[in-house]
């Protein structure tokens, strides 16, 4: 039975690591790629036409299709309700992708052919050729997904990411007010992805994660909207809008969840100003929450920035209570002369990683060592992108300590993160 399009998850799925995943392999073995992202227009009139049902399985026919235009190397991934990344092997130039694009606009097209009365399928595909216009699997995937609605806003279907366009993009849709507007709206919130203790199985905590739904444009993917808020300034208002967001649901979760610890994602510039501080002091008072309910996560890349003064800022951090998380460890640095010195209380093994670890020897050695390695430092271990009992099993052998992914529950807004946590078994499953 298709899944309904309201249940399906907008980013950071599955879909989204394998495809940033099979980028990373085409850019280590030196392959030419066409990165596509492919939108299906108009959801909501077909939903509001024919119904949710009939809307999801037209979808589900599409990327069927899709599915079988597929050569060796290449991959089709779903990364959203209406969304697929296209990744295809070999294609060296715009005329190659060019010509691939308009055979996915026919098989978008064919697709209405075996509904009665459904109108044609139409799609925006925004392309990035790889290596040429970049050599970093999320940023290639960012770029495209800027080219898509770039296509979406110059009414051209198939459109090629180029930085002045994807200004131009920015300074017509009046990103940066819509943003601020969203942060006084309401247009904002966070998502919650639980964490469990993979001894006991108990909820011990959830990541918090940033969802803007623009009321004209939709979902505005993260990748997009994170980035944009980094280059304007506003990254420091979006952090203090997640902390005091986190902190109000602690204080509201205090009865039924009282020792929940709820993570924020800080970005590279916040870890290098001091201002988290007292915002951090600030929504902690504001809500009456202790400050060791919040983990700070940042990723390895953001500490080599500024190693000193990421260093203090980190120090600071925990002086006040708060918990520090490395995110994505073994994707960046992962120097261990430098990890003894970062102020820090947990590590968090990138989810490629933990996906592939029961096909891949390698990747279970790193997820193996890696564990092995926080616990001679003396950090807890979180294991992400878990997919299966199997996987959680395996983890549970080798020692870690916590675990995140869909198998546990994908993000769920605050009410139905309560809900979860409410009739969540404390057993392994």
């Amino acid at each position: 039975m298709a899944t309904p399009l309201t249940e399906l998850p907008y980013t950071q799925n599955e879909g989204l690591v394998r495809a940033s995943r099979h980028i990373a392999d085409a850019l280590r073995e030196h392959r030419d790629l066409a990165v596509m992202i492919v939108r299906v227009r108009d959801v909501e009139r077909l939903c509001a036409s024919f119904g949710h049902l009939k809307a999801t399985e037209l979808i589900d026919e599409f990327h069927t299709g899709l599915s079988g235009i597929g050569r060796k190397n290449d991959a089709i991934e779903r990364i959203g309700d209406r969304k697929f990344a296209v990744l295809l092997n070999g294609l060296t130039n715009r005329g190659h992708a060019t010509l691939a694009a308009r055979k996915i606009e026919r098989i978008a097209r064919q697709t209405r052919s075996r509904q009665d009365v459904l109108p044609d399928l139409r799609t925006d595909i925004g392309i990035v050729l790889c290596p040429m216009q970049g050599n970093d699997p999320h940023g290639l995937l960012r770029s495209a997904e800027i080219a898509s609605l770039d296509g979406r806003r110059s009414k051209k279907p198939v459109c090629f990411f180029d930085e002045q366009s994807a200004q131009q993009l920015f300074d017509d849709w009046g990103l940066e007010q819509r943003l601020q507007a969203a942060l006084e709206s309401g247009d904002l919130s966070l998502h919650f992805q639980a964490k469990t203790c993979v001894s006991s199985g108990n909820v011990i905590g959830a990541e918090g994660l940033m969802r803007w739904h623009d009321p004209e444009f939709g979902p505005i993917s993260p990748e997009v909207f994170i980035d944009l808020a980094e280059a304007t300034g506003q990254i420091v208002e979006l952090t203090e809008f997640a902390i005091q967001t986190a902190c109000r649901r602690l204080s509201e979760w205090s009865d039924l969840l009282p020792n929940l610890r709820i993570a924020i994602n800080i970005t590279p510039s916040i870890v290098t100003s001091t201002d988290i501080i007292e915002v951090l002091k600030s929504a902690t008072k504001i809500w009456n929450v202790s400050a060791d309910r919040l983990t700070l996560e940042v990723t390895e890349n953001a500490l080599i920035e500024d190693p000193n003064l990421s260093h203090d800022v980190l120090t600071k951090i925990r002086e006040l209570g708060c918990q520090v998380s490395i995110d994505d460890f073994g994707t960046g640095y992962s120097s261990l002369a430098y990890l003894k010195e970062i102020p820090a209380d947990e590590l968090k093994i990138d989810r490629t990683f933990v996906m592939g670890m029961l096909n891949d020897a390698g990747d279970y050695k790193i997820v193996e060592h890696t564990i092995g390695i926080a616990k001679s430092f003396g950090l807890s271990v979180v294991a992400e992108g878990i997919e299966s009992e199997a996987t959680l099993l395996e983890l549970q052998k080798l020692g870690c300590d916590y675990a995140q992914g869909y198998y546990i529950s994908k993000p769920l807004p605050a009410e139905k993160f309560a809900d979860f946590c409410r009739n969540y078994s404390a057993s392994i499953k």
